[in-house]
């Protein structure tokens, strides 16, 4: 598994921790389960800053993905730019293969 696919995997657990806290917290449901959902996103939100800013630094993510990151949107932001990259790179090998195919 490449570091991209891991953290884009990692992104989407990260925004199922995020979703089942705010359903909590607006459900009025337990408290004890608000407050582990509270601290795991917590720390999880923190190690997914700390993983796009290390893809950035090494050039596998774009800078912007990191603003995207450590905006008020978060993990939502986040995986939102992560699917859109994933689709967009696909779609670019596509049309390299298409561009080789049609050189022969």
């Amino acid at each position: 598994m490449s570091y991209f696919q891991a953290v884009r995997l990692y992104s989407l657990v990260e925004v199922c921790i995020f979703t089942s806290l705010i359903v909590t917290a607006i459900g009025g449901f337990s408290e004890k389960a608000e407050l582990i959902l509270g601290w795991t996103h917590g720390f999880g939100w923190i190690l997914l800053c700390i993983l796009v800013a290390r893809g950035a630094r090494r050039h596998i993510f774009p800078w912007p993905l990191l603003a995207a990151t450590v905006s008020p949107l978060g993990p939502i932001g986040c995986t939102a730019g992560l699917e859109y990259l994933a689709r967009h790179r696909s779609l670019t090998s596509l049309n390299e293969v298409k561009a080789d195919s049609g050189a022969d």
